[in-house]
């Protein structure tokens, strides 16, 4: 099979879980331990075993963290180029080079990339099954983890204006929290992005469905979060 010839499958998404060796708030988040294991891992795990993942793969810059993934039976195919691991590299540019690194690696045309953020880490295998039919149903550009959020910029957030004074982040009159639109926060640990959405660096498509995650979400951002995630962990025995 020639270089530039891709196969094509009945149905294919690549896994990606970007994992970059800088990290302002939390030194070596990605592989710091939590309940013994570093953090990849639990995003490894969750990642692998669905079938229309044709194959997961880690992202990253670091030659620890691709020793690290290696352990937990993902495949690391290349090493990131510094270019693309800086604190203002656009996700989508990262997910544009593993496509086309994986592409012609495996000579095969994804439909889609599976982003696995390893710094949000509790995702529900569920959740992640029913965005892939979704995904495989609608064929949208993208669809995306969500979860009701607890703040509202119609009703109480609020916006710094000039002279110092504040005002709603989003003009309303609403008396009550639940007379005001419905809004949702992305949580972050699950997006299912078509080719075409990577290709053309679309963020928010217009073709964006936006699924409501049964399971919960954690960022992880500070060392509290840390702690939180680890006290959820004994709790719920995940993975232990």
């Amino acid at each position: 099979m020639g270089k530039d010839k891709l196969k094509r499958m009945q149905f294919s998404l690549l896994g990606v879980i970007p994992a970059r060796a800088g990290s302002k708030g939390i030194k070596n988040k990605n592989i710091r331990e939590v309940c013994g294991r570093p953090l990849i891992y639990y995003t490894i795990k969750n990642s692998l075993g669905h079938r229309e993942i044709y194959k997961t793969i880690v992202t990253t810059d670091s030659l620890e963290i691709a020793r690290v993934a290696r352990r937990y039976n993902v495949e690391v195919p290349f090493i990131r180029p510094k270019a693309l691991a800086k604190d203002n590299t656009s996700m989508l540019d990262v997910l544009r080079h593993a496509l086309s690194e994986c592409e012609r690696k495996y000579h095969i045309q994804f439909d889609g990339i599976i982003l696995f953020d390893p710094t949000s880490p509790l995702r529900d295998r569920e959740d992640i099954k029913e965005m892939i039919k979704i995904f495989m149903q609608k064929k949208p550009d993208l669809v995306v983890g969500v979860a009701k959020s607890r703040r509202n910029p119609y009703f109480n957030m609020l916006k710094m204006r000039r002279k110092r004074y504040a005002g709603l982040v989003l003009e309303a009159n609403f008396s009550r929290r639940q007379d005001a639109p419905h809004i949702f926060d992305i949580a972050n640990n699950c997006w299912i992005f078509s080719r075409r959405a990577v290709l053309s660096g679309w963020r928010i498509p217009k073709k964006t469905i936006a699924y409501q995650i049964k399971g919960p979400y954690v960022d992880i951002d500070r060392e509290e979060d840390l702690e939180l995630l680890e006290w959820y962990l004994k709790k719920m025995r995940v993975f232990q």
